[in-house]
């Protein structure tokens, strides 16, 4: 097995435009097994754009992104849909939960992205909401739960389909500090020894759950 899940050589990102922005210079990064690594930096560093990068919902300018082993940068569009579908789980600070769906119904999107029979997508969906300690909560609509209760939800949603990578935005970032610390635990029991977990965070307590810290400034890895 290849111990390194995450391999980002030479990345650079630039935006063009009238004065054309450089997110990215150079940046190298790697994630290995079973690691949960925090990307931490000030604002405008370039960890949206590598944490985009990261989730295969945007491609460097140049460079070379290895996802699995996989070189990313020979894929199409729809080799890489289906990479990100069944590699990655996304965990996002504004939950992004859909409010007409249940907890199962949200938990359920992405096997059915992948093609699974409802009835196995509703079992898989409600043994994970299980693992996250919402059971009793299972057709409860996102408008009824708490700001933990919806982290919650997301988590379970990103680890159903039982991804390689886990990659977090701000996970804390719309929770109180009680939330904070039992949402950080539980993405931390999420690491196993074939899945990682990459957080980008301000939030000093959660960057301090993390195997490695990785500070971003100026588009590099310092």
């Amino acid at each position: 097995m290849i111990k390194s899940i995450v391999q980002l050589l030479n990345i650079t990102k630039t935006f063009p435009g009238s004065i054309a922005v450089s997110a990215l210079r150079g940046l190298d990064l790697e994630i290995r097994r079973g690691e949960m690594t925090a990307i931490v930096g000030p604002s405008g560093a370039g960890k949206s754009t590598l944490l985009n990068i990261l989730g295969l919902l945007d491609v460097p300018t140049s460079g070379r992104y290895l996802l699995n082993g996989t070189d990313t940068s020979r894929l199409g569009e729809r080799e890489l849909t289906s990479l990100r579908a069944v590699t990655l789980g996304f965990v996002f600070q504004a939950f992004h939960l859909l409010p007409h769906l249940n907890c199962v119904g949200n938990v359920m999107l992405p096997l059915a992205h992948q093609g699974w029979p409802r009835r196995e997508r509703a079992r898989l969906a409600t043994e994970a909401l299980v693992r996250v300690g919402l059971g009793h909560r299972l057709d409860a609509r996102p408008a009824t739960l708490s700001g933990g209760e919806r982290q919650r939800v997301a988590v379970a949603r990103a680890v159903v389909h039982s991804p390689s990578v886990i990659l977090c935005d701000e996970p804390t970032g719309n929770l109180d500090r009680e939330n904070s610390t039992q949402v950080m635990d539980l993405l931390r029991r999420q690491v196993t020894p074939e899945r990682s977990l990459i957080i980008v965070t301000h939030d000093d307590a959660a960057s301090a759950c993390a195997d490695r810290v990785v500070k971003v400034v100026d588009g590099v890895v310092c």
